[in-house]
């Protein structure tokens, strides 16, 4: 089987929030932002407010090689050329999509925008083999569902944690938090490679894990790693 890690970053629509929580009140979007920002006392917008700025995909073979990494939508990009990209991709691949917390944020998010723009994906949404089958890694693997034994347990550190344990830089300066600033400032490209490089480290997760599973052997494992090396080398230049 193939695999495509992906990874999305995302703005805040601020328009849809001042619509929708502040229909009456005489403020600007950004005041109604901020407002709402008080009053969840958290950076983390509710997933309904976000809309996916840049989606990156490493192509992994059958192999489990990671053989390329593509940023979506970079030639003629617009926000909504970015998500029909990603369905586009998504419903011809025949293979499993692979993401951490995927299941929770990155796929709810785009499936909200698929209805934005009226986008059919049948085959995600399909009742059986589909993309929202939570124990079924058919169509979607999502690496945090598996590690927290379908949400049984909750991973302190997330992410960042789970790299760091496994020897990978994890988080660096930029993270998700920067990532609305980053947008507003203009600086799309660090965005991109913000999620380059979460897709980088979340295949060499997705390695370790597929070797905790037994679904490589120790030789195995060295092997595709030491074949995917130029990715992770790529995370130590950009430090």
């Amino acid at each position: 089987m193939a695999f495509a890690v992906f990874d999305i970053e995302t703005r805040i629509d601020k328009h849809l929030l001042k619509q929708t929580f502040f229909p009456r009140n005489e403020v600007s979007e950004q005041e109604a932002y901020e407002k709402f920002r008080e009053e969840l006392h958290s950076d983390f917008f509710p997933t309904s407010l976000h809309i996916p700025i840049s989606i990156a995909v490493g192509n992994v073979g059958d192999d489990h090689v990671l053989n390329s990494i593509e940023t979506l939508a970079l030639e003629n990009y617009s926000e909504e050329n970015l998500v029909r990209e990603f369905w586009t991709r998504a419903e011809k691949f025949n293979g499993s999509l692979v993401s951490f917390n995927g299941r929770r944020f990155d796929l709810p998010v785009m499936e909200l925008q698929a209805l934005r723009y009226g986008i059919a994906a049948p085959a995600h949404f399909a009742e059986q083999g589909g993309g929202r089958d939570r124990y079924s890694a058919e169509r979607h693997y999502d690496l945090m569902d598996f590690l927290s034994n379908y949400g049984a347990f909750s991973i302190r550190g997330g992410l960042d944690l789970l790299l760091k344990m496994i020897g990978m830089p994890g988080k660096g300066e930029i993270h998700g938090a920067h990532v609305q600033e980053l947008y507003e400032q203009g600086r799309l490209d660090e965005v991109h490679r913000y999620c380059r490089s979460d897709v980088i480290q979340t295949y060499f997760l997705f390695l370790r894990v597929e070797l905790m599973r037994g679904r490589l052997s120790d030789v195995g494992y060295n092997a595709v790693r030491a074949a995917s090396e130029k990715f992770a080398n790529e995370l130590t230049a950009a430090s």
